[in-house]
């Protein structure tokens, strides 16, 4: 008995079809994986998107009384701005990102505040919105090198650290709820650890973004006069 040349052919051409088989199963396994990573921050970007874009809605919707009002608000905040110092700047800004992330922090240690994850992302988008709104209507065309130089830089990087501690908060929130059923999975302490972790290196950041923006306010503050 022996094998002929076509027994080989067929051999190689069997062992490859699997070899293709095995490599596209791992292969798709990983973007399904990566995909489903992702999911939570595409809902909460999407949750404060709405916000901004329903803050900048209800401006375009106010009454000419309620628009009055607020310009008053929002005309001393610029103008605080432009003659606070830097340190005031800096410690506004990272107040109020930092309450934010507070908010978030407390919420993944709560089995049933994702809702409250959510929730806080879009208030935070609301007020990003509603206060582009409010420049764009008490100054016109005029506020938007204002927004786009000084705003901007800090809503956007703003928005993906709450955005990022957000998910953290999801999640551990999630896995919370979950060891809480019968035969769930226990937390463990190197998970809550690694969770206090995360969001010490998220105040870190949002120091940062801070600084970057009293620093851009104290230097490109004085172009614009309102």
């Amino acid at each position: 008995m022996y094998i002929t040349a076509t027994d080989w052919r067929n051999l190689f051409r069997t062992r490859a079809a699997g070899s293709a088989s095995e490599q596209g199963a791992f292969v798709s396994r990983p973007s399904f994986m990566l995909s489903k990573r992702k999911l939570f921050f595409y809902l909460l970007e999407g949750v404060f998107l709405t916000g901004v874009l329903a803050g900048t809605l209800l401006i375009s919707h106010a009454t000419e009384e309620t628009l009055r009002a607020l310009q008053t608000v929002i005309g001393g905040y610029v103008g605080q701005r432009q003659i606070q110092s830097f340190s005031n700047i800096a410690l506004s800004t990272f107040l109020s990102l930092f309450s934010s992330l507070l908010v978030l922090f407390f919420c993944g240690l709560c089995t049933v505040a994702q809702p409250v994850v959510f929730l806080a992302l879009l208030f935070k988008g609301l007020g990003y919105g509603f206060s582009l709104g409010m420049l764009y209507a008490q100054y016109g065309s005029a506020a938007v090198p204002y927004a786009f130089l000084l705003l901007m830089p800090t809503i956007y990087f703003g928005a993906l650290l709450l955005i990022a501690a957000g998910k953290v908060s999801l999640k551990m929130s999630i896995h919370l709820f979950r060891s809480t059923l019968p035969n769930g999975e226990k937390t463990e302490l190197n998970r809550m650890q690694r969770y206090c972790i995360k969001f010490i290196l998220f105040v870190a950041i949002c120091g940062m973004i801070a600084l970057v923006d009293a620093l851009l306010c104290y230097k490109l503050g004085g172009l614009f006069l309102f």
